[in-house]
């Protein structure tokens, strides 16, 4: 069948014109406020690094700031006539997301001599920004509540609401998020964030537990049948220059080049930080010190509740090599104690902390990580990590208990022709990983893993295939199979920990099983996962995600839905 000449013109028209569009865009104002890590941008560019176009994208240590982000997606303006249509679409919706970087104007909601304007919250113009709600499209800058730009200060003010359904067969339990996002950019490198929702769930017997969105906030049970409560906050301050970016910040932070980061993940809740890093042409250093919480408090007294002092310090290397090689190395120290302040040592930056550690006593908990990206080919990136907490190089060979390290390895497939994704890895992390003989040594917060989110004892093969449709339709499929071994064994009629859980004390283990523990200890559990989801990015500030799962645990089969509304404004 042939192809109307006329509609055909119409075609090159429109990807010509768009490709003009690209080229008037240009790096305009600095905006040094991060990126969220869960941000669909960093998997976009990660298709884009994976088929070569940006080899120099350093993606692993997250989050990134804004302006990283707008000059990624600036380098991407030359290779627009190679991408499919979908990855089109999607470079223009992120290049006008990324206005106040990339072009010289102001948020278009703002009128010609104003430099603010009160959206929705207003009376004269909550009409007007009611019907822009179910209206915009994806490629329309987001309007907020309040909008503030005079070209040397930036404020956005914003709410954020969710409400999903999910069930466990017939077994319904619903949550809903409720908050608001202030984002202040004070000239040129000084930038400000701030938070705060609140989490209602509704309770269902037959369907217990918490939602993924509970990471071990303070939970309340109301007196109210079957209601639960949490809420939680995070901010920020950033500053920027010539010395790279300081940050003190109670916000998210991901080191990893895996979908599950066995080094430092979002598995546990936010924690306080200090943090610096700076990047140069062909590497990035990072830096950062932060404030735990053990699981639980050592005592309790006419002032409340005591919890043991407890610190992270952490560094990591991004090389790139060359545009194909990529290697990462970082180094991480758990410490604490009682009335322990934070070390001075550990303080200073570009500190080695493996000799520093045994300068202060040898009492801390060090851990180290090896990182490798390799890109063979356009299309095709191949990633892997050591994690190693302790090592007996004399034992290495051996079912040692002392053998505490993770394997992880994996690939991902970005075809050029296709807007797609497969990534598959697979992830084995040994007993007692993690743990230590001190409750501040573990590498946990408020008794949550930092790394994998398995914990130790643990193996995990698990694949993901991202396919986008469209620019507003999206497809998710994943598949795992994990593996969990126990916490505990019984040996000669004394239960002892296995190094099963991150929080154990591995004095106390059965020192019976020092030379015969193995990869999976005890009881293991296994557990087969197929779910698929469907993200329908409706308009720009509502979106629809829902999916289904076939969940199989020891034999026993259950099936899972969800239905989820995002409304940003």
């Amino acid at each position: 069948m042939g192809v109307c000449p006329v509609s055909g013109l119409v075609k090159i028209m429109k990807n010509k014109l768009f490709i003009l569009v690209l080229l008037m865009f240009s790096f305009a104002k600095a905006m040094v406020l991060f990126v969220p890590i869960q941000d669909p941008v960093y998997d976009y560019l990660e298709r884009m690094a994976t088929r070569g176009y940006i080899p120099e994208f350093m993606n692993d240590t997250r989050p990134l700031l804004r302006d990283d982000i707008a000059k990624q997606l600036l380098k991407m303006e030359k290779y627009v006539a190679e991408l499919p249509r979908v990855d089109r679409e999607m470079l223009r919706d992120y290049m006008s997301e990324y206005r106040h970087e990339l072009t010289e104007l102001r948020h278009p909601v703002i009128s010609e001599g104003n430099d603010y304007r009160l959206g929705i919250a207003s009376f004269g113009n909550f009409k007007e920004d009611l019907r822009h709600v179910f209206r915009d499209d994806l490629s329309e800058e987001r309007r907020h509540i309040y909008t503030y730009e005079d070209g040397k200060t930036t404020v956005w003010v914003g709410s954020d609401f969710m409400a999903r359904a999910e069930s466990k067969g017939l077994h319904v339990r619903t949550v809903d998020k409720l908050g608001g996002q202030a984002f202040i950019q004070a000239g040129e490198h000084l930038a400000f964030y701030a938070d705060a929702y609140f989490f209602h769930q509704i309770m269902n017997d037959q369907y217990p537990g918490t939602v993924k969105e509970y990471k071990g906030y303070w939970l309340n049970e109301h007196e109210f049948d079957r209601i639960a409560t949490f809420d939680c906050s995070e901010a920020y301050a950033n500053l920027s220059g010539n010395f790279g970016t300081l940050s003190i910040a109670h916000h998210p932070v991901s080191w990893g080049n895996a979908m599950n980061s066995v080094i430092l993940s979002e598995n546990a809740i936010t924690f306080g930080s200090l943090r610096w890093m700076k990047q140069f042409r062909h590497f990035k250093y990072s830096f950062l010190h932060g404030s735990l919480m053990t699981p639980t408090f050592a005592r309790m007294d006419d002032d409340g509740r005591y919890f043991i002092p407890k610190y992270l310090v952490a560094h990591r290397l991004e090389i790139h090599l060359s545009p194909r090689i990529h290697v990462n190395f970082s180094e991480m120290i758990t410490y604490g104690g009682e009335d322990r302040i934070p070390e001075l040592t550990y303080l200073v930056p570009l500190i080695f902390l493996w000799p520093s550690e045994h300068a202060l006593g040898d009492r801390d908990n060090k851990m180290i990580a090896l990182e490798a990206e390799v890109f063979p080919l356009n299309g095709l990136r191949l990633f892997g990590t050591v994690f190693l907490d302790e090592l007996v190089f004399g034992q290495i060979f051996n079912d040692f208990w002392a053998n505490k390290y993770a394997l992880q390895g994996g690939f991902q497939i970005s075809p050029r022709r296709i807007p797609a994704d497969l990534v598959v890895e697979a992830t084995a992390v040994h007993p007692w990983t993690y743990t230590h003989r001190f409750v501040y040594g573990n590498y946990t917060h408020h008794g949550r893993d930092l790394g994998f989110f398995a914990g130790p004892n643990s193996r995990q093969l698990a694949a993901k295939l991202n396919y986008d449709l469209s620019g507003k339709h999206k497809l998710i499929l994943g598949y795992t199979h994990l593996q969990k071994g126990a916490d505990s064994i019984l040996v000669n009629d004394v239960m002892y920990p296995i190094g099963g859980d991150s929080n154990q004390n591995d004095y106390k283990r059965s020192y019976a099983l020092d030379h015969a523990t193995s990869w999976l200890m005890g009881d293991v559990m296994n557990t087969h996962s197929l779910r698929l989801e469907w993200l329908y990015r409706w308009r720009n500030h509502i979106h629809f995600l829902s999916g289904c799962e076939y969940r199989n645990v020891q034999n026993e089969a259950h099936m899972y839905y969800s239905f989820q509304i995002n409304f940003t404004y």
